[in-house]
């Protein structure tokens, strides 16, 4: 250590010192405060095992410290749920006082992509989503995720950008008044499907529908590839209706590009969260992590990574 900074440390504790640490600690307590109220900590569904019931995931993420959750149509609950079996889950979310953030509606729109060349299969997707609506206005849930075409599969092109753009317009447009009367948001994601690479083509896809009902899941991690997710929050600004919050380690040499624990990857986590702020964004974030069977501590070690990050707001 230089000299300088050997000085630069008090050696006894002044009582100006003294006096100041209440306001220190009064100011990080408000500025905690302040975060906590602005977000709304929410965890993903994939982090518990399948065959949980979802009453135990619920109270499993409440005493984690998690006050919401995201749902998926198929895993969780099954596209022909009932009024009755909705209103269920709704109510064992309620008890154990957790909220379902976000209704992911992927596999049915997996199965039938709203890009397809058939009508028929495009229709089936409309469809799925209006069940969905339907279910999630039960789940007293605002907002559906939906992972809703794909350009091709692995090397081989299935479908061009000109058509996907035309088809899932054309397709998302006829449930935007069944969402608004369910006050509902419809929400692409920007995903690895090869659509809507930047900000900017997300941010003119959306605009197009001039709908309030129509936004954006924005996850942080999945950008890291071709972009930065500060600079996509700023450019989409309060057209993000949901976050996924998810960490990315860049390609170095000896290494491939992957996912990583929150903290561990090269997420700018601090720049995201002043970026958040910036907008005026004020919601659920999600990590959206898949369960690790040996991490048996693994949902509260992710609780604690968010607070981290929570703490740089």
């Amino acid at each position: 250590m230089p000299p300088e900074s050997q000085t630069s440390v008090p050696s006894r504790l002044t009582r100006r010192d003294v006096l100041a640490a209440p306001l220190a600690l009064a100011a990080a307590a408000a500025a905690s405060a302040q975060s906590s109220s602005r977000f709304t900590k929410g965890i993903c569904s994939i982090i518990f095992p399948r065959e949980m019931p979802r009453p135990e995931c619920f109270a499993a993420a409440k005493s984690a410290g998690f006050d919401a959750i995201e749902m998926a149509i198929g895993p969780d609950i099954p596209l022909e749920a009932s009024h009755d079996e909705a209103r269920r889950m709704a109510d064992a979310a309620e008890k154990a006082g957790i909220r379902i953030a976000t209704l992911w509606v992927s596999d049915p729109l997996h199965a039938n992509p709203l890009n397809a060349p058939d009508p028929a299969v495009r229709a089936r997707g409309v469809d799925a989503i209006r069940k969905a609506l339907a279910i999630a206005a039960d789940l007293n849930c605002g907002a559906l995720l939906l992972y809703a075409v794909r350009l091709g599969s692995g090397p081989r092109l299935e479908v061009g950008s000109q058509d996907t753009w035309d088809r899932y317009t054309a397709e998302l447009t006829k449930v935007i008044p069944d969402a608004e009367r369910a006050k509902i948001f419809l929400d692409p994601e920007n995903v690895w499907n090869k659509f809507l690479l930047s900000p900017l083509e997300m941010r003119a896809f959306v605009d197009q529908f001039h709908s309030p009902w129509v936004g954006t899941h924005f996850d942080a991690g999945n950008v890291m590839e071709y972009g930065y997710p500060e600079d996509w929050i700023l450019t989409l600004g309060q057209r993000i209706k949901r976050v996924h919050f998810k960490d990315f380690k860049l390609a170095s040499r000896g290494q491939a590009a992957h996912f990583a624990d929150l903290l561990e990857g090269d997420v700018n986590w601090k720049a995201v969260m002043q970026a958040l702020v910036q907008v005026g964004y004020n919601g659920f974030l999600s990590p959206e992590i898949g369960r690790n069977p040996s991490k048996p501590d693994q949902l509260k070690e992710v609780s604690a990574a968010l607070d981290k990050i929570l703490a740089l707001a």
